[in-house]
């Protein structure tokens, strides 16, 4: 259980994001990311331990790392942010990138990613 700001656009706040997620692995830890926008993101699709999932393939600015799986994003919808699980739709990769993109500079000046680590 974890919270964050989410992301705002101008004056304009939206508030702390309270988070509850089930970890994907036995033996790891949360690590919240925030980049300014335009960002990069080395990612793929992966299956860790059976499952689809979105995971790291290169060491990012922001502190993710190599193996890190990528479980939630800001996404928006219009102008109103909320959460995307990226686990439960890693399966459908194109919809990730849709969430992943859907933080751009019309909308806000940042976003928010949340990694489980292997410990």
């Amino acid at each position: 259980e974890f919270e964050f700001n989410m992301p705002q656009k101008g004056i304009t706040e939206f508030g702390i994001a309270q988070v509850k997620l089930p970890p994907v692995l036995e033996n790891s830890e949360i690590k919240v990311v925030r980049y300014n926008l335009p960002f990069g993101l080395d990612a793929a699709p992966d299956t860790v331990d059976d499952k689809p999932q979105v995971v790291v393939t290169k060491d990012g600015k922001g502190g993710e790392k190599v193996g890190d799986i990528l479980r939630q994003t800001t996404v928006w919808r219009g102008t109103t942010p909320a959460l995307f699980d990226v686990s439960k739709n890693a399966a459908n990769f194109d919809s990730v990138i849709g969430a992943l993109v859907s933080n751009d500079l019309t909308v806000t000046d940042e976003i928010v990613m949340v990694f489980e680590r292997p410990l």
